[in-house]
């Protein structure tokens, strides 16, 4: 079980949306009702209570610290219980959010921050409660002994499948407005040690909800984006693969650029970022210090290079192999050089795509020159083999 989870983890994450936007990660939020969410009267709403129009839902997850390496849960749907006046069942339970093959997660990396489950646009409504619904187990990793690798012990969670755990919080969804709701899950407290080293699970989560208008939601967002070019700055690498990581959060932001080189990551907390970038064939590319700025855009230009050239020089007399030899490689009067080490091999790396002339140049060899040797967008070294010098007459 801990292997699926791994594997699956990045996954799961890139599908936690109800609407395609990406994930948000922020500082856990406090437990405070605007006076939207008693009935107040507001600007959009000015007769106080619920309107006929729709807003928005966001669910987000957090968790407090607890004394393990891991806990891993699937979450597989939540749902609503809104109230309807009248009726004898007083309501009925509406769906919010589900994933189909199950949302894996580790609560021990949302300590501290929350992770986005769903956000969606819904008619306003008043819920009664809320209902979380989890694979009925869960994986818990401990240290091992002294010397010894960690321990997992999967934990049964009772009627957590069937009957889901009910959330007892009032909330309202506003015409206009922004309802949001975080699930504060209490590692340590959920996991209970029955003795002889074995654990069961019963889920502690508190509830907190909050709710704006609109226009009252602090803007703490920002957005970057950019271009992944090669061949300087006029070719641009399509499927790179971008992340931001770093910083106060666990960010699974993750995008890939566009058949041009361009890519764009939406909602991103303020804040100061690691930008990473992975394409097969070229060196990957990490910035750090990437700042974020709320409500602003952050551009970014970025070039990646493929590996370069490589080979071996050697005496053509006796085949002996010289170090110290001075081998440059030239592009559109762009001259990238090296000298040759231990086994007289040297490597260029780094090099824009292109068709390069070479120069190999030593004291007591005549000089030793080359044109076509090509690299190509497959970031493969080129290697051009073994290189003899003559020896000076």
């Amino acid at each position: 079980m801990k292997k699926y989870f791994k594997v699956i983890l990045l996954l799961g994450l890139s599908l936690i949306f109800l609407t395609g936007c990406a994930i948000d990660l922020v500082v856990p939020e406090n437990n405070v009702n605007s006076p939207a969410s008693e009935g107040s009267s507001t600007d959009e709403n000015p007769s106080g209570g619920l309107s006929t129009g729709k807003g928005t839902l966001k669910i987000y997850l957090t968790d407090a610290p607890g004394d393990f390496l891991e806990l891993n849960i699937i979450i597989s749907r939540i749902e609503g219980h809104i109230a309807v006046e009248g009726e004898e069942e007083e309501g009925y339970w509406e769906e919010l959010k589900k994933w189909p093959d199950g949302l894996p997660v580790d609560l021990l990396t949302l300590q501290g921050v929350s992770l986005l489950l769903g956000s969606s646009e819904l008619p306003a409504n008043h819920y009664t409660q809320l209902r979380v619904f989890l694979k009925e187990e869960a994986e818990l990793v401990l240290e091992g002994l002294e010397g010894e690798p960690p321990v997992t012990k999967i934990l049964k969670i009772p009627s957590s499948e069937n009957t889901g755990i009910k959330l007892n919080r009032p909330f309202d969804i506003f015409e206009g407005g922004i309802t949001i709701l975080t699930l504060d899950f209490d590692a340590q407290k959920s996991v209970i040690k029955t003795g002889n080293g074995k654990y069961k699970m019963k889920p502690v989560i508190t509830l907190l909800s909050e709710s704006y208008l609109s226009e009252e939601l602090p803007e703490v967002f920002g957005s970057v984006s950019g271009n992944v070019y090669y061949d300087s700055l006029e070719s641009g690498i399509g499927g790179a693969n971008i992340e931001l990581a770093g910083g106060a959060y666990i960010f699974a932001n993750t995008t890939t650029t566009s058949g041009e080189g361009e890519f764009s990551l939406i909602n991103v907390p303020a804040g100061t970022y690691t930008l990473n970038v992975v394409s097969d064939g070229y060196y990957n590319y990490s910035e750090i210090d990437v700042g974020v700025t709320a409500g602003a855009d952050t551009d970014v230009i970025i070039e990646l290079f493929p590996r370069g050239i490589t080979g071996m020089v050697v005496s053509s007399e006796d085949q002996s192999v010289i170090e110290g030899a001075n081998v440059s490689v030239e592009l559109d009067s762009v001259i990238t050089s090296t000298v040759t080490g231990t086994g007289g091999v040297f490597s260029i790396e780094y090099l824009p795509v292109g068709i390069y002339d070479l120069l190999v140049e030593v004291v007591g060899y005549d000089d030793y020159n080359a044109t076509g040797i090509a690299v190509e967008t497959t970031g493969e070294i080129t290697d051009i083999g073994t290189i003899e010098l003559d020896p000076t007459t």
